[in-house]
């Protein structure tokens, strides 16, 4: 599909899942109020109005700062530049706001968000809007929704959540807007896993471990994205052992993707901790990916990769004889970007021989390059796109 149809269909599908109701209302929340009360006391289609202010929600210790398990809920923070509203981390609270079925919520089923019961079960909540917060400090993830069905994530700040700032999973479809997403030091600040028909489109990405992923999912598009001081800018993936056994026909487009040369804060035995910093793009076992009209520069590692998920299991000494995933990348397009200034730092070991501003590994089939203006590609030669 084509992704100016792809993209309408997308907002036609958000547009019939948020009708409200002829009976939906407005919650007000004051400073020194509760948000979790507002919660507690919104029907299906309800929408929740924020005033500016810093909110502490819950007991400090409580798995979830703010949980919500009804479709169709609109949670809006009347920020403006100056008055933000903030939802913190009252203390020792792992997840900010956790959308979910009732099946997928708690203890037990947050231990492995990666694997929802919802997923197997098929529940999902029908309808979910998040603007105008800042989300801060939690021990875990910003927002975390799990098997929601059509969502909205625009005008918000994830800052400083340790594993991910926005995470969507076995979600879609779905829109993730204009949204800054900085201070993730131990992996994404937007995360897409398992999902279809996501947007990720003018958002602002810095100073994390990654910006942004897109793994195991389909029909994505990155789009218009600001990424820059990260360790990786942009990574698409596919990874062995999760409930979706596939990675395809993701657009990468219109993004500036720059100065991504922060240290690498991964555990040594992630497979993030494997790659050296000052990655742009990159392409791990991934399929039908189209890269295309970006900006890539001053990366000083390699400006845009395509190696395949056997690489990254070497680099950790494991085998890929076990995985149960097609771990090469095939079918991708690199089209008409401008991709310079990458490659200029040198890294020890057998990952220099892939520095420059074009990387492929040589695996996968049916890659191919065509357009883009370069200055250094490994190998010398790539496949031209006919």
């Amino acid at each position: 599909m084509v992704p100016r149809a792809r993209f309408i269909l997308l907002l036609v599908s958000l547009l019939y899942l948020f009708c409200p109701p002829a009976l939906s209302r407005t919650l007000l929340v004051h400073p020194g109020e509760s948000i979790r009360a507002a919660l507690a006391n919104a029907s299906a289609g309800d929408r929740i109005q924020v005033f500016p202010g810093t909110y502490r929600e819950g007991a400090p210790g409580d798995l979830n700062a703010l949980s919500i398990t009804s479709s169709g809920i609109e949670l809006v923070g009347l920020s403006s530049p100056t008055r933000p509203v903030i939802l913190e981390n009252a203390g020792g609270q792992s997840f900010g706001i956790w959308v979910s079925p009732a099946d997928s919520i708690g203890a037990g089923p947050e231990a492995n968000a990666e694997s929802p019961p919802c997923a197997v079960s098929g529940a999902t909540v029908k309808g979910f809007s998040l603007s105008g917060f800042t989300i801060r400090g939690f021990a875990r993830d910003g927002v975390h929704l799990t098997c929601v069905k059509g969502f909205w994530l625009t005008r918000n700040v994830a800052d400083s959540n340790a594993v991910y700032g926005l995470f969507p999973i076995a979600s879609g479809p779905g829109v993730i807007s204009d949204n800054e997403a900085l201070n993730t030091s131990s992996d994404a600040a937007i995360y897409v896993g398992q999902s279809e028909n996501v947007l990720i489109a003018g958002n602002r990405v810095h100073d994390n471990l990654l910006g942004i992923e897109v793994e195991n999912s389909r029909n994505c598009s990155v789009t218009g994205n600001e990424v820059y001081g990260n360790t990786l800018g942009i990574l698409v993936d596919l990874l062995p052992f999760l409930g979706t056994k596939m990675q395809q026909n993701t657009l990468v487009s219109l993004n500036e993707v720059h100065d991504n040369n922060r240290p690498n804060t991964a555990e040594p035995d992630d497979l993030l901790g494997v790659f050296p910093p000052g990655i742009g793009i990159l392409l791990t076992a991934a399929d039908t990916t189209t890269v295309r009209k970006n900006s890539v520069t001053g990366n000083q590692f390699s400006g845009v990769g395509v190696v395949s998920l056997c690489l990254a299991l070497s680099l950790l000494g494991q085998s890929c004889d076990v995985v149960d995933v097609e771990p090469l990348p095939d079918g991708n397009r690199i089209v008409a970007n401008v991709v310079k200034g990458n490659g200029s730092l040198p890294v020890a070991g057998p990952l220099d021989a892939f520095r420059a501003d074009l990387s492929w590994d040589g695996s996968g089939t049916g890659n191919c390059w065509k357009g883009n203006l370069v200055g250094t590609s490994v190998p010398a030669t790539l496949p031209p796109c006919l």
